[in-house]
């Protein structure tokens, strides 16, 4: 048996030729040192300050820019971890020392800057045992431009010790131009660039403020006058409080001692960079503005009703408008003199500038008339409320009329009002006028209709309570003892006769035509007599509000005892259907 041997075919020969050539790739092996960076690139604006972080599993070197940059850097990267270098480079005009920290060593291998770091992006590597072994850029960016806004904050936000927290000052603070003296307005710079040079918290100028100068210049110059400028320093009012993290600062200025003139005063804040003492800036350079309008505080007050009538609700709303800030908590006093009487209610500022609340008295506060105001501003808010009790008194006695009208002897009224004389029947003879608060005595009512007998009348003291001066059966209910709801209503009866010429005459009969008389002229009147008589009588005029003529009655003079039992049932039917 034979076999026949096949020639390769040219794919084998090519996999045999790639076997017999092919040499393994040695790897890393695993103890070799290895870097890196945090982030392959590391973004900072001109002047602020820059962290760069590095793993590194074995001490090395790390290199920022080189010779082709005009600026190369080395710092030593002790042991193993991450290390954190911080590059300042605003001050990078110096020594490395003095404006790089973290790791080992510092080495400016070109010559010392003269300006701070130019904007453009640099090489960074890291090499461990010379070998590099990480590779990364750092881009420093031109500086944008400083920004500045005005807003308003409330007096109470520098009341503390201690300076203000950024989240506080947040919080209080209200986007406005506007700010009343003696609150504190807020200034925000957006900075660019300015990290380290506001780091000091000075911004007065000069050197120890890194040319960093913060102003309050009044705008409008007065005949006579020189333009006031201020600094930004405590002296003046003014606290700096950084949140540079989120690139801003915080200028706190208590407005209290600043000039006011009239109603207004223009001012304006600049942030200047002084070229002398800066060195992003060859000149004195303004790189923000923002206004601010000084006004007088002030606050007004209005109640929707000053008065307060006893059938009403003790219930006042009060409003008001200021130019303090939002949030600003005022105090609303109320305070009876002579009386253990005082309300203290806190009203706080809207955004927009309103006050608004709803006090709510007792019971027993009726009666009383006192101040109301909001402390400090007392005014140009001070009102007077009255709270009006539902109290009233008559004295209605036995006497002789003509049957037309009759005389209330006596009438007190804590609130205008009207008294009405009924029958036992509870029919109306009449309704006098308008009274209005206080003492009355001879109160005449004219009766609507004339009476006819001797009776026993009912005279009930009514309040007017829609304080239109008419009485309406709808609106104006009786006074109640105690302003009760349930109270007796206040009311006295009294014996009215007829005087005796004022008796009920017999009517004269009608005289019939004579039989001789054909016809009567057409102008001939039938005659009749006069079913009453006519009298003649001038009323009593009733006091004048208020006087203090007559004897003093005590309110129990209010509803006289009643000695007919027909007339107290009554009585208490009126009681209890006059609500």
């Amino acid at each position: 048996m034979s076999y026949a041997v096949r020639a390769p075919s040219a794919m084998v020969a090519v996999l045999i030729l790639t076997a017999a050539l092919w040499v393994p790739t040695p790897t890393a092996a695993a103890d070799q040192p290895t870097a890196s960076f945090e982030q392959d690139v590391t973004t900072v604006t001109r002047g602020d300050i820059v962290e760069i972080r590095v793993r590194h599993s074995e001490p090395g070197v790390l290199h920022v820019g080189g010779d082709d940059y005009g600026y190369h850097l080395t710092v030593e990267l002790t042991g193993a971890g991450v290390t954190t270098v911080t590059i300042d480079t605003y001050s990078s005009t110096g020594g490395p020392e003095t404006y790089v920290s973290g790791g080992g060593n510092k080495t400016l291998h070109t010559a010392e800057l003269q300006r701070p770091l130019e904007p453009t992006t640099y090489l960074m590597n890291v090499t461990i045992g010379g070998v590099e072994r990480a590779i990364g850029q750092l881009q420093v960016e031109p500086r944008g431009n400083t920004s500045a806004s005005t807003f308003v904050a409330p007096a109470s936000l520098t009341d503390a010790e201690s300076t203000p927290s950024v989240s506080a000052i947040r919080a209080a603070s209200t986007k406005r131009t506007v700010v009343a003296r003696g609150d504190i307005a807020v200034f925000r710079l957006d900075e660019s660039g300015l990290e380290s040079a506001l780091a000091s918290g000075n911004v007065s100028g000069g050197p120890d403020s890194n040319g960093v100068e913060l102003s309050l210049n009044q705008l409008e110059v007065r005949p006579n006058h020189e333009q006031e400028t201020f600094l930004a320093t405590p002296e003046n009012g003014a606290t700096v409080v950084s949140d540079l993290e989120n690139d801003a600062v915080y200028v706190l200025w208590d407005t209290s001692d600043l000039p006011l003139e009239g109603d207004r005063e223009n001012y304006e804040l600049a942030v200047t960079l002084q070229g002398e003492h800066n060195e992003l800036v060859e000149a004195d350079t303004i790189t923000a503005r923002t206004p601010v309008h000084l006004v007088e505080p002030s606050v007004s007050m209005a109640v929707d009703d000053e008065t307060i009538y006893p059938w009403e609700p003790l219930t006042v709303n009060v409003t008001g408008e200021t130019t303090l800030a939002p949030d600003t908590v005022l105090e609303l006093r109320a305070r009876a003199p002579g009386q253990p009487f005082l309300r203290l209610v806190p009203m706080t500022v809207t955004e927009n500038g309103t006050l608004a609340t709803n006090l709510t008295f007792a019971p027993e506060d009726r009666g009383l008339v006192f101040p109301m105001w909001i402390r400090e501003y007392r005014d140009q808010t001070k009102t007077t409320m009255t709270f009006h009790e539902s109290t009233a008194a008559l004295r209605f006695v036995d006497q002789e009329t003509d049957g037309t009208f009759v005389t209330i002897s006596e009438v007190n009224l804590s609130v205008g009002g009207f008294i009405q004389v009924e029958t036992p029947d509870e029919e109306l003879l009449g309704t006098s006028a308008y009274l209005p608060p206080g003492r009355h005595e001879n109160v005449v009512v004219e009766f609507d209709r004339r009476q006819l007998t001797d009776s026993e009348l009912l005279a009930v003291a009514y309040a007017d309570r829609n304080r239109d001066g008419n009485f309406s059966a709808e609106v104006d209910l009786p006074f109640r003892e105690n302003s009760s709801v349930n109270g007796t209503v206040v009311a006295d009866d009294a014996m009215v006769r007829l005087e005796p010429d004022a008796k009920t005459p017999t009517a004269t009969p009608t005289p019939t035509r004579t039989p001789e008389t054909d016809e009567s002229p057409a102008s001939e009147a039938t005659a009749t007599t006069t079913p009453y008589p006519v009298v003649e009588r001038t009323p009593l005029d009733p006091a004048v509000a208020g006087t203090n003529t007559g004897i003093p009655f005590s309110p129990a003079l209010a509803v006289v005892a009643l000695v007919v039992t027909g007339l107290l049932v009554r009585l208490r039917k009126v009681g209890g259907d006059r609500r």
